[in-house]
């Protein structure tokens, strides 16, 4: 039976450099158990407070 392990809010492709996120393209990235997880992404946007809360999908910058 297919069930929801993770829901978060994701991106459908990354951000240009200097792109503000309020401009891409938002979705669900959702994991689902199925023996081995199985990943999905689902195109309806999430909320913006959801957006701001994420865990994941976040633009690091490397510093040297």
């Amino acid at each position: 039976m297919r069930q929801i392990m993770h829901k978060e809010p994701w991106w459908a492709s990354p951000p240009q450099p200097g792109q503000d996120e309020s401009e891409l393209e938002w979705g669900w990235l959702v994991i689902y158990s199925e023996g081995e997880p199985r990943f999905e992404f689902v195109k309806e946007r999430p909320s913006d407070e959801e957006i701001r809360h994420r865990k994941g999908c976040r633009v690091t910058l490397d510093v040297q």
